[in-house]
């Protein structure tokens, strides 16, 4: 999962350089997996996440620029929505949830109960809990305190992503002249959905302006690259090679297998920004992996953790079977669209609406089965679970703190500020 995620990361500094600096796309997935593969290599989990609170400030100061610039063009929202509205009559890009009551209804062919059940309680909490690149900073911690506030607070700044994301594609839809394709159908000529970032990039700024800009798309790519190999090469070397292959090595030894393995890491990862090439979009990629990986993995998870009946293979049954009819479904769906209106509920149902349900069974499908095979399998004792299963584990509570600074303030403050949220762009 994380070395297919890197992928991603590498295309998408790839597109950057290739728009911006007319660069070959195969030259920039080399040059950037080579850039990154160096500082991970030589700097192992510290560096990455260095590197990620610098390039953290970067990304945000200089994509700012875009949503900033773009709406001075438009004249403020009002403006950019009457633009919008002009060159794409009868569709709505402007709200949330008014639109998702009928799949017709919207451009994704959604219905609010994809958004709810796949994508809300399904793949978000399962990038939340399970995906180890967010996991692992967590553990990096230096206390309870610490390991709770930090999803929190990265919450505050999730929900402020759309303003340089979602408000750039806006913009596009506003102000470039150009129409844009999907990537997987891109001609001599043609721009992707992609490649909006950059081409706004090069419409506002100037020669100074457009190198920040530059230096924080590249930066964000790089830090997302730079987690998931490192990820990658901490899952291999700690959880499979030192506990299975090579259980009394010295400490050494278990570095120079990390270096190594970061390095094969980001061949693999070559291998699978070219795969990433074939979607129409870089999220249509990123949410078919999250139904393939996180989805079914967040049901073993979540059973695993809160009902100590459940047995190791029935978890392990449970995931592959997940992991299997997650990928059959998406199969099915891109060989035949008949099979569209099966597992997604509707004909018009595009391929991000797709993705949802399709994390949406595969997960069901993994609880199912994992409920079944435990009710035939003989349950462990109660002192081999204990660490391991939440009703017979002490839980470790931060220190005596004020209100202020207690994780529940703030995740309450987290909650009404997305509620707010909802109800503004609803």
């Amino acid at each position: 999962m994380t070395i297919l995620m890197s992928g991603v990361n590498m295309y998408a500094m790839a597109v950057v350089m290739k728009v911006v600096l007319g660069w070959n796309i195969n030259f920039s997935i080399w040059v950037s997996s080579l850039t990154v593969g160096i500082y991970v290599a030589a700097g192992g989990l510290f560096s990455a996440i260095f590197n990620e609170v610098l390039q953290f400030f970067l990304i945000w100061f200089g994509a700012l620029l875009i949503p900033i610039l773009g709406l001075i063009e438009t004249g403020g929202w009002k403006g950019m929505v009457a633009r919008i509205q002009q060159n794409f009559p009868g569709q709505d890009y402007t709200h949330a949830w008014s639109t998702l009551g009928r799949f017709q209804d919207n451009p994704m062919g959604m219905h609010w109960t994809g958004i709810v059940f796949g994508l809300g309680a399904v793949q978000a909490m399962g990038y939340w809990t399970t995906d180890f690149l967010v996991v692992q900073r967590v553990l990096s911690a230096k206390d309870i305190r610490s390991a709770k506030m930090a999803p929190i607070i990265g919450s505050f700044f999730k929900m402020a992503v759309p303003l340089i994301v979602i408000l750039p594609g806006l913009l596009g839809l506003a102000v470039l002249p150009m129409h844009l394709v999907p990537a997987s159908s891109l001609q001599p000529g043609q721009y992707s959905y992609n490649e909006v970032l950059p081409l706004m990039l090069a419409r506002y700024c100037g020669p100074g302006l457009l190198g920040l800009g530059i230096t924080a798309l590249v930066a964000g790519f790089m830090a997302g690259m730079a987690g998931n190999v490192s990820a990658f090469a901490t899952v291999w070397t700690y959880d499979i090679y030192r506990p299975f292959l090579r259980k009394r090595a010295p400490d050494q030894h278990y570095v120079s297998m990390g270096r190594w393995c970061t390095l094969i890491g980001l061949f693999v990862s070559i291998g699978t920004a070219y795969l990433a090439m074939g979607f129409a979009s870089i999220m249509d990629y990123v949410q078919a992996l999250f139904g393939f990986f996180i989805a079914p993995l967040f049901g073993t998870v979540l059973f695993g953790m809160i009902w100590k009946r459940v047995s190791g293979a029935a978890g392990f049954w449970g995931l592959l079977a997940g992991t299997l009819s997650s990928v059959s479904m998406f199969t099915l769906m891109k060989l035949d669209h008949r099979w569209v209106s099966v597992f997604a509920l509707s004909p018009h149902a595009q391929g991000l609406a797709q993705d949802m349900y399709q994390a949406l069974w595969s997960c069901v499908t993994c609880i199912v089965v994992t409920v079944v095979v435990t009710l035939v399998t003989k349950p462990r004792p109660d002192e081999e679970l204990r660490g391991l299963v939440y009703a017979l584990t002490e839980v470790a509570k931060e220190e005596h703190t004020s209100f202020l600074h207690r994780p529940l303030f703030w995740g309450m403050a987290a909650l009404a500020v997305l509620l707010v949220l909802q109800v503004i762009f609803w």
